[in-house]
C-alpha cells in the first residue's frame, strides 16, 4: 500500500510538471501574474507615482505575462487587463473600454475583406505563372518570385493570409519535383522565403500588418498626431526595397536550393496556364483590389478619404446586389475577431497608463539611466536591438509595443524628435522579426517541417542586422525630410 501511494504521488507530481499539468508554462504565467498584481497592490503610491499610476503598470505587467506563457487567448487576456484596471480603480468603465470605438480597430475590422476577396480568384496563380517567364528553371530566382509576390500581397493584407495564400502555391511546386521537408533545399529556401517575403512585405503600408495599425493607432491615442498612408509607403517601401534582395541572397547562399528539373517545371508552367482567362467576378475583384490601395494614397491629400471610411465603403460595395463579390460568411471566416480584441484593449491599456502618470514615470526612470544622452543614433540602435532580440525570443509584439512604444515616443519627444519615428521603428521591428521561427506568421510554414531552427538562424543572422541598421539610419532621417 505504501509503495503503492508513493508510487500515485510520484505519477501526480510527474503530471503536475508536466505539458498537461499546472506547473507548465501557462502555469507559471498564472503565478507570476498574480504576483505582480500582488506587489502592485501593496506597493505604496509616492510624489513620483500616483495609486493609480501603480495598478495600471500592474496590469499593464500581468497582461504581457499571460500574453507570453499563453495563458489565456491574447484577446480574452486584454480584456481581463482592462477588467483588473476598472476594479482597482485605474480607470473607470467608460475610459477602459474607450479605444474600441476608435477608427483604427474598425479599419482592421473592414480591411480584412481584402484577403476573403483575394482568395476567391486566381490572381496569384496568374502573378506566379506571369513570373515563371523570367525565373526559367532556376530554384534561385524561383526563390525571389515568391518572396516579392507574398510581398507585394502582403502589403494589403495581412501577413498570416498572404503565407497562407503562397504556402499552397509552393506545395504544388514541392509536390510536382517530389521535395521531401527536412531534406529538400528548396523546400527549406521556400518556406523560409516565403514568410520573410510577408513579413517584409507588411512594413510598407499600414494595411500590410495588424501591427501597423495598431502602432499608428497607439501613436494616436498617444499623441493625437498621425502618418498619412502615403507617408508610411515613403517610409516603409525603401526598407522593403533593400531588405528583400538581402535576405533572397541570404536565404539561397546558405540553404542552396537544388535545381528544378525541366518536366516539374513544364508541370507548373501547364498548372498556370490552366488558371484561363479571368472571369467576369475576377474582373470585378481586381477593380475592388486595385481601387482601395489608391483611394487611400488619395486620402493623403484629400482629408475625405479616411483609410478607415474607405476601408468601411469598400467592404459594403462587395456585397451590393449585382456585385455579390462576397458573401456574410466568406467575410466573417476571414476576420480575426481575436486581433481585434487585443488590439482594442492594448490601445485602451496605453490610454490608461498614459493618462495615470504611468507613462510620464516610465519614461522619467529610463532618462534617469543617463541613455537618453548618448547620440541618439547610438540610442535609437540599443532600443533596436534590444527589442529585436526580446521579440526574436518572446514574440509578444502586441505586449512589446504597450510596454516600449509609449516609452519610446515620450523619449523622443523630450528630445524634440518626432512620434513618428519610434512608431514606425517599432512597428517595423514586431513585424519584421525573421531571426528565429517564432514570429507567428514563419510558425505558420515551420509547422510544415521543411526548415529548422538553425536553418532560419544561418540565412536570418546577416539580413537582421543589416534589418535593424538600416531602420535606424533611414526612418528618422526619411521623417524629418517628410517633416512628419
Amino acid at each position: 500500500m505504501v509503495q503503492e501511494a508513493i508510487a500515485v504521488a510520484q505519477e501526480q507530481t510527474v503530471r503536475f510538471f508536466s505539458k498537461e499539468g499546472f506547473l507548465n508554462k501557462r502555469g507559471v504565467g498564472v503565478i507570476l501574474g498574480v504576483l505582480i498584481l500582488l506587489i502592485a497592490g501593496i506597493t505604496p503610491p509616492s510624489e513620483a507615482i500616483s495609486r493609480e499610476g501603480i495598478m495600471a503598470i500592474g496590469a499593464l505587467l500581468f497582461a504581457v505575462v499571460f500574453w507570453v506563457c499563453d495563458v489565456l487567448p491574447v484577446g480574452v487576456t486584454g480584456l481581463l487587463a482592462l477588467v483588473i484596471c476598472v476594479l482597482s480603480g485605474a480607470a473607470t468603465m467608460k475610459t477602459a473600454f474607450g479605444a474600441f470605438g476608435s477608427n483604427v480597430v474598425w479599419f482592421i475590422v473592414a480591411i480584412f475583406a481584402l484577403p476573403a476577396l483575394l482568395m476567391k480568384t486566381k490572381w496569384p496563380v496568374r502573378l506566379l505563372n506571369k513570373l515563371f517567364a523570367l525565373t526559367g528553371d532556376s530554384s534561385e530566382k524561383l526563390v525571389l518570385v515568391f518572396m516579392i509576390c507574398a510581398a507585394l500581397i502582403s502589403t494589403v493584407m495581412s501577413d498570416t493570409a498572404a503565407v497562407v495564400l503562397f504556402m499552397g502555391i509552393a506545395f504544388v511546386i514541392l509536390n510536382a519535383v517530389g521535395a521531401k521537408p527536412g531534406q529538400s533545399n528548396l523546400g527549406k529556401a521556400l518556406m523560409i522565403a516565403i514568410p520573410v517575403g510577408a513579413v517584409i512585405g507588411g512594413v510598407v503600408t499600414p494595411a500590410g500588418s495588424s501591427f501597423n495599425v495598431l502602432a499608428l493607432g497607439m501613436m494616436e491615442q498617444i499623441t493625437g498626431q498621425s502618418i498619412s498612408f502615403l507617408n508610411w509607403i515613403i517610409i516603409g517601401l525603401p526598407v522593403a526595397i533593400i531588405c528583400i534582395p538581402l535576405c533572397w541572397i541570404s536565404i539561397v547562399k546558405v540553404l542552396k536550393p537544388e535545381k528544378i528539373d525541366k518536366a516539374g517545371f513544364d508541370n507548373l508552367r501547364k498548372a498556370g496556364e490552366e488558371a484561363g482567362k479571368p472571369s467576369p467576378f475576377e474582373k470585378r475583384a481586381l477593380f475592388m483590389l486595385i481601387i482601395l490601395p489608391v483611394l487611400w494614397i488619395a486620402g493623403s491629400f484629400i482629408p475625405v478619404l479616411n483609410t478607415t471610411t474607405v476601408a468601411i465603403i469598400g467592404l459594403a460595395v462587395m456585397f451590393f446586389p449585382g456585385l455579390n463579390l462576397l458573401t456574410w460568411k466568406e467575410y466573417v471566416s476571414q476576420v480575426p475577431w481575436v486581433i481585434i480584441l487585443m488590439m482594442g484593449s492594448v490601445m485602451s491599456l496605453g490610454d490608461i497608463v498614459n493618462a495615470t502618470g504611468a507613462a510620464q514615470f516610465v519614461t522619467d526612470l529610463f532618462l534617469g539611466t543617463g541613455v537618453a544622452e548618448l547620440d541618439f543614433t547610438l540610442f535609437l540602435l540599443i532600443c533596436v536591438i534590444v527589442v529585436y532580440l526580446l521579440h526574436t525570443i518572446a514574440p509578444a509584439g502586441a505586449a512589446i509595443l504597450s510596454l516600449f512604444l509609449p516609452i519610446m515616443i515620450g523619449v523622443c519627444q523630450s528630445v524634440g524628435i518626432s512620434p513618428a519615428v519610434p512608431t514606425t521603428l517599432l512597428a517595423f521591428i514586431v513585424a519584421g522579426n525573421f531571426l528565429l521561427p517564432v514570429n507567428p506568421t514563419v510558425l505558420i510554414t515551420y509547422g510544415e517541417g521543411y526548415f529548422s531552427f538553425g536553418d532560419m538562424a544561418k540565412s536570418g543572422i546577416i539580413p537582421a542586422i543589416i534589418f535593424c541598421v538600416a531602420m535606424v539610419l533611414w526612418v528618422p532621417f526619411i521623417c524629418g525630410v517628410l517633416g512628419i
